[in-house]
Parts: C-alpha cells; sequence; structure tokens
C-alpha cells in the first residue's frame, strides 16, 4: 500500500469522508494527514519531501512560487492541482469585549504568519473600514487557525480570521462576527491541494488516482443528507445544533466546497491583487504555472 503525506490547517471534510468510506484503501492508498503548525513549517516539509500534498491557502502557493522573502529564502515549483472551497465563511471574529471593527483600533490582531495566507485579506477588510495595519493596529504571528481560535478565546489578541467550524463554535460562545471577508473580495479563493512540480511528474498514477477519489468524496458530500451528520460534527467539533450553519456554508457557490476542484481564474486573481497590494514584493505577479490541474 502506498503511503500519501499529506499537511493542513483544518480538517478536511472531503479527506475525511474518503477516509472513513474506504475509497482510498479501494486504490492501496493510505492517507498520513497531520495539523500544520503554520505556513512556514508546511512549505518547509513539501519542499524536502515530507509531504507529498498539501491543503493551503493559494496565496501561500504564490508566495513560495514567485515571493523573494519566504521563509524557505528560495522559490519552489509549488502548483495548484484543485480548488477546494471558497474560504468557508472566512471571517474576522472579536475577542470578549469586542463588538465592532472600530474597537480594534489600537489593539492586537493575530495572523499565521504577516506577509502571507489569509492575512492579505484580513488587511484588505480592515482597510475598507479604515483601519491600516501598523498604524491603528498591531498584528502578531501565532500560526494556524486552530492555534490563532484558542489565543483568542485565552484573551492573547483581540481579533483574528475564522472559517468553518472554528467561526461557527466562537459565535455560539457569543463571539463577535466583524465582517466576512467575502464583503470584500469576491469571488474568493479559500483553500486549494498543492504539491510540487517535481512530485507531481514523477508521481503520475498516484496522483490520477487520488484526484478521482478526491473528486468522488467531494460529489457525495455535497449530495450526502444527515447520515453524515456525525463525521461533520466530528471534523467541524461542533454539536449536531451546529450543523446546519455548516451545511450552509459547503454548499455556498461562493465560499463552500469547490464541485468540481475547478480554480476559478477571477478568485485566484483576487488572490494575486491583495499580494500584490499587501505584499512584500509589491507589484503585479505574473501568475504563470501556477495552475496544474490533474
Amino acid at each position: 500500500m502506498r503511503t500519501l503525506h499529506i499537511g493542513y490547517f483544518s480538517r478536511s471534510p472531503v479527506l475525511a469522508l474518503a477516509r472513513a468510506h474506504g475509497m482510498f484503501a479501494r486504490l492501496g492508498i493510505a492517507i498520513d494527514a497531520e495539523a500544520v503548525t503554520s505556513s512556514p513549517a508546511q512549505f518547509c516539509s513539501l519542499h524536502v519531501g515530507a509531504y507529498d500534498l498539501v491543503l493551503t491557502s493559494p496565496d501561500n502557493v504564490a508566495a513560495y512560487r514567485y515571493g523573494s522573502h519566504n521563509a524557505l529564502g528560495v522559490q519552489v515549483d509549488v502548483r495548484i492541482i484543485r480548488a477546494v472551497d471558497g474560504g468557508m465563511g472566512l471571517s474576522l471574529i472579536g475577542g470578549p469585549g469586542v463588538q465592532r471593527i472600530g474597537d480594534l483600533r489600537g489593539r492586537v490582531v493575530a495572523v499565521d504568519v504577516p506577509d502571507s495566507g489569509f492575512a492579505f485579506a484580513l488587511y484588505e477588510l480592515l482597510a475598507s473600514h479604515g483601519l491600516h495595519r501598523g498604524d491603528d493596529y498591531d498584528i502578531v504571528a501565532m500560526g494556524s487557525t486552530p492555534r490563532r481560535s484558542i489565543a483568542l478565546r485565552g484573551g492573547h489578541c483581540h481579533a483574528t480570521l475564522l472559517n468553518g467550524g472554528l467561526a461557527i463554535a466562537a459565535q455560539r460562545e457569543g463571539l463577535v462576527n466583524l465582517g466576512r471577508i467575502s464583503d470584500v473580495v469576491h469571488p474568493y479563493l479559500g483553500t486549494v491541494l498543492a504539491a510540487t512540480g517535481r512530485w507531481l511528474e514523477t508521481h503520475p498514477v498516484i496522483v490520477r488516482q487520488f484526484t478521482l477519489v478526491w473528486q468522488q468524496a467531494v460529489t457525495e458530500l455535497l449530495s450526502a443528507g444527515h447520515e453524515i451528520d456525525t463525521l461533520l460534527a466530528d471534523v467541524f467539533g461542533l454539536p449536531v445544533a451546529g450543523l446546519p450553519a455548516i451545511q450552509r456554508i459547503l454548499h455556498d457557490p461562493g465560499e463552500g466546497l469547490v464541485p468540481d476542484g475547478a480554480v476559478n481564474r477571477d478568485a485566484l486573481a483576487n488572490v494575486l491583487r491583495l499580494r500584490a497590494r499587501h505584499g512584500p514584493d509589491g507589484g503585479r505577479l505574473p501568475g504563470d504555472g501556477i495552475i496544474d490541474p490533474r
């Protein structure tokens, strides 16, 4: 049996369903998936071959493919092979006592790392309300989304971007959704499946098998009813009462799962524009070669 090593930020319902239903095992594929602590750690592992595939922000792919200021210090031939979702309800969630975006003036906002991933969408959202990084609020790096969720509850920051079950759980606990990224960037691409060109070129059969199973799992998940409630509750860490909200997000045509895995070029262009506007390199990014549909 061939083992695929995958690094992710938040658990994937697609991956969970495929594994639970034995879809990979029937093709002789075992999945070793683990949560990453941050995007630099994720891409370091991808670069050295510890991961075969990653579930990540498309901006992270751009950072390591084109950027000259990424954590590795080198450009890596990393490519997007499938679009996964449109952000899963990606929202700025305020900590205890934060009721509106204006309350963040002079406060601390947490990101994974300041110059990649969802951070640029965050800066765009806050700028649309007249708040600018460094002048009106401070940024602190606190790693992956689950880690930032814990930090927010612990009072280590005053707001952060959360999505999926983490955003729903936070609001169920009384924290305030200060604004959705889809309010200021539309269309948006939240998560993609990516791999290095080297690995894709040397493993064409297993890549084809993996993407076939992934598509089958997406289709099954989007057509399923209450029979997958237990699986969704486990993946998203929600009680049954929270499942209608996550189902609405999963099926949302703009923010939910991408049914066919095709990359929306306008959504990707918006991600690249955010990097050009708020990123360390500045200017327009080429965008060539970043998509490798399989």
